[in-house]
């Protein structure tokens, strides 16, 4: 369109007008857009280089280094020292740039002409520091952490060690190295033990009495080990802390949290976000008022697994109106995620959060991690018993859950009331359930109810544990697998409208996909043209026999006593269409009517979609990882844009 343009244009208008327009443009978009760099270790020497020559002048930058791979831990630290020598230098030619200005606006005050008119002159910054840092890893081959060449210029910093191969570090050095943090979030994922060290902070000069306080806003720890009356001393420098957050720490941290709480009440500071948790352990109960009652005057819980109980909740009915944001953790040590995570101490941990859902109509934004929910809780009709509808495999059908709190029993059918969700991660496990997570129906439920009872989503973020365990007969062990196939029902989350990114992680998709290109691609433009509709319809006409079948396990349902069909919560317009929309709820006649409306021609289908993962460490455009997952396929041949990754 703007080649058309141009060329009605004089050659005149197009060098003195047009040209520096588009300068002028181009530079405004540079300083406002956030430019981030990924950078994956696990690249060839050629691609990594080619990303790290990007990092100057990005505002974020996101590595992952998940083995050692010495050729490329030299790149990444020769690339950030070389930008913190930038940085210095910088500041110093602008501090020199500063003073020298002073001076001449000093000289030229007395000699400007009040007559001349002054013109307005557009500064931009040719670098933008660099900002935010995402880190994971397993280990440095040579530099320990609080000796790593973190840039001074960081504002964030995430670290999250996935084994235990790093050392312990100090978090004094940390700050010290980068005065301007705002948020420190440090995690470890691994049975082993770090020590993080607090040192006490030095006086910049002798005239100050005491070290100078620090701009730190927010502090998350997990799975460390962290003497108590260190932490103190750091949270005496910290005026503006608003997030504290000591999760599942370590052995070694005393089992009383009752000394930190009364330490924070004569700490000049109002905490907008807490948790307390130590070493896969429940509270005490004076520990859990306490800590209720920190969080009870703020709008984000942050629970622990351990704590969930039904008076729990009935402390967060009470105060629903205030709660916009819900997190749930517990212990992501290996050694209890396969018995603490399946044991009876978490047993009551589903219901308990699914039922909240359930009666919490305010509750616009919900962050659960590694939650424990259930597709049963889902199952509105007892469908995910189907099985694989095909007679020569022995299925489980006939089964009615007189636990699900969604069976015909309660009459109670769990649909989760908190239409405004903007934000949803969680991950699924069936370890209470009698019916392993093995067919595409459990699939076709998963989304078809996320789809429908979340209509606002904008972030979703589900993820399948790769071992999961089979209660009910004798503890059997299995993995749970995934559906991307068109039976799978994936393609029902293109109801959600405002989705912007959407991430899978499922074991068995680092292997490659379990579909075909035509069962995926609808998610980009190019992958409704006329050759992949035509595949997809060839898909859907082999479905009568399964159809036939699942429509007579569902006479035989109801003959046991299923759920015939689902009342509204409400008589609210909205609540009626979704109780509607529901009644097809795990049927292949639900995901039918979706692939009908993707191929009708609706240019509407994840118009919004920015970034998605299906397990890979980073997002990517949907383009990209659709190339990616298929990288055979000429159907998404062209050049791939990094540059804003």
């Amino acid at each position: 369109i703007l080649v058309i343009i141009f060329s009605h244009l004089t050659d005149e208008t197009l060098r003195n007008s047009v040209a520096p327009v588009c300068r002028l443009w181009l530079q405004a978009v540079r300083n406002v857009l956030v430019r981030e760099v990924v950078w994956y270790s696990e690249w060839d020497f050629v691609q990594l280089s080619r990303v790290l020559c990007n990092l100057a002048g990005a505002e974020r930058l996101v590595c992952y280094y998940p083995f050692t791979k010495h050729s490329a831990e030299s790149l990444l630290v020769e690339a950030l020292q070389k930008l913190e020598t930038a940085n210095q230098q910088q500041l110093n030619q602008n501090g020199r740039e500063i003073s020298g200005e002073a001076q001449e606006q000093e000289q030229d005050r007395s000699s400007r002409s009040s007559k001349q008119p002054q013109q307005s002159q557009l500064v931009y910054h040719k670098n933008v520091p660099l900002q935010y840092l995402e880190l994971v890893t397993t280990q440095f081959s040579s530099t320990p952490l609080d000796r790593f060449p973190f840039p001074s210029t960081l504002t964030t910093l995430k670290l999250t060690l996935v084994r235990g191969y790093v050392k312990d570090f100090s978090l004094t050095k940390i700050l010290t190295m980068c005065p301007l943090l705002i948020a420190f979030q440090a995690k470890l994922l691994s049975t082993s033990t770090i020590t993080v060290h607090l040192e006490p902070f030095e006086r910049t000069s002798e005239q100050e009495e005491q070290p100078r306080p620090l701009v730190l806003r927010s502090l998350i720890l997990q799975g460390l080990r962290l003497e108590l009356a260190r932490i103190r001393s750091l949270l005496s420098l910290t005026p503006q802390l608003k997030e504290l957050k000591l999760i599942d720490m370590a052995m070694g941290w005393p089992y009383v949290w009752s000394p930190l709480f009364t330490y924070l009440q004569t700490l000049p500071i109002k905490l907008e976000s807490t948790h307390f948790s130590y070493n896969n352990r429940a509270s005490h109960e004076t520990e859990m008022e306490t800590k209720t009652t920190l969080q009870s005057k703020t709008s984000e819980w942050s629970l622990w697994g351990l704590d969930v109980q039904t008076t729990l909740l009935q402390s967060l009915e009470l105060s629903t109106n205030l709660v916009t944001k819900l997190e749930l953790h517990w212990s992501h040590r290996p050694q209890s995620y396969g018995s603490a995570c399946h044991g009876p101490d978490l047993s009551l941990a589903p219901n308990i959060i699914h039922n909240f859902l359930c009666n919490s109509p305010h509750l616009v934004h919900v962050k659960i991690v590694k939650s424990v929910f259930m597709i049963r809780n889902m199952d509105l009709f007892g469908r995910r018993t189907f099985g694989d509808l095909t007679a020569e495999k022995e299925t489980v059908t006939g089964y009615l859950d007189p636990e699900s709190g969604n069976s015909s029993a309660s009459g109670h059918p769990g649909i989760w009331q908190c239409r405004n969700l903007k934000t949803l991660q969680f991950e699924i496990n069936a370890h209470l359930d009698v019916v392993p997570l093995s067919f595409a129906v459990q699939s076709r439920i998963l989304f078809g109810y996320i789809s429908r009872v979340c209509p606002k989503l904008e972030d979703l973020h589900i993820s399948w544990p790769s071992v999961c365990v089979y209660n009910n007969r004798n503890g059997v062990s299995y993995t749970p697998r995934l559906s991307l196939q068109l039976e799978g029902g994936i393609c029902l989350l293109a109801r959600l409208k405002s989705l912007r990114r959407l991430k899978i992680e499922e074991y068995y998709l680092c292997q490659g996909p379990n579909c075909e290109i035509y069962e995926l691609n609808w998610m980009v433009a190019a992958g409704r043209d006329y050759w992949s509709r035509r595949r997809r319809q060839d898909i859907l006409s082999q479905w009568r026999a399964k159809e036939a079948e699942e429509h007579r396990l569902d006479k035989e349902r109801m003959r046991r006593g299923g759920l015939p069909s689902l009342e509204p919560v409400s008589q609210s317009k909205e609540d009626v269409a979704i109780a509607k929309d529901l009644q097809n709820l795990g049927l292949l006649m639900d995901v039918r009517n979706a692939v009908k409306e993707i191929d009708s021609g609706d240019s509407n289908v994840f118009a919004c979609l920015e970034r998605m993962s299906f397990e890979y460490p980073f997002d990517n455009r949907p383009r990209n990882e659709l190339n990616r997952l298929f990288p055979k396929a000429s159907y998404f041949s062209g050049s791939l844009i990094h540059w804003f990754h």
